[in-house]
C-alpha cells in the first residue's frame, strides 16, 4: 500500500510539473495566465484591425512600440511608447499623460488573433499577428 501511495504521489508530481513547465503556445486560450499572454504578445509584431497595412505594435520587456507604415511597410517605431504590465489577470497599458487603461486579454486563431476588452467588458481593439495565417480565420 505505501508503495502504491509513494508512486502516485511521484506520478501526480510528474504531471504537475510537466504542466507547469509548458509553454504558452502549447496550451489553450483558456488555461492561460496573463503572464502566458504576454509572452504571446511579445512574441510578434501585431497588427491593427482596420488598418493592418497602416499601424503596428510590438511588446517588448515592459514596453509597447507603435509603428507606423504605409501598404503594410514599416520602418522605426515612433520614439514614445507605452509601458505595459500584468494586473491580476488583466493587461494593463499606460497610455501616457494619466491615461492608464486595463484590459482582459482574449486569443483566438492558434494566438494569431488578439481581443483587447476594456473594464466594461466592451472589445476595445483587436490585433492580428503578423506574417501569421489569421486571414483564415475570418471567412
Amino acid at each position: 500500500m505505501k508503495k502504491l501511495i509513494q508512486q502516485t504521489l511521484s506520478a501526480l508530481a510528474l504531471v504537475f510539473f510537466l504542466f507547469s513547465c509548458s509553454k504558452a503556445e502549447d496550451q489553450t486560450p483558456e488555461t492561460l495566465t496573463i503572464e502566458n499572454k504576454i509572452e504571446i504578445l511579445e512574441d510578434g509584431n501585431w497588427l491593427l484591425k482596420g488598418f493592418e497595412d497602416r499601424v503596428m505594435y510590438a511588446f517588448k520587456e515592459g514596453k509597447r512600440e507603435t509603428f507606423y507604415g504605409e501598404n503594410g511597410e514599416f520602418s522605426q517605431p515612433i520614439p514614445a511608447t507605452n509601458d505595459y504590465f500584468p494586473t491580476g489577470t488583466k493587461l494593463t497599458i499606460d497610455l501616457n499623460f494619466g491615461n492608464v487603461k486595463t484590459y482582459d486579454v482574449q486569443l483566438s486563431c492558434n494566438n494569431n488573433i488578439v481581443e483587447l476588452y476594456d473594464e466594461n467588458g466592451e472589445l476595445n481593439s483587436t490585433l492580428y499577428k503578423q506574417n501569421s495565417d489569421y486571414e483564415n480565420c475570418l471567412n
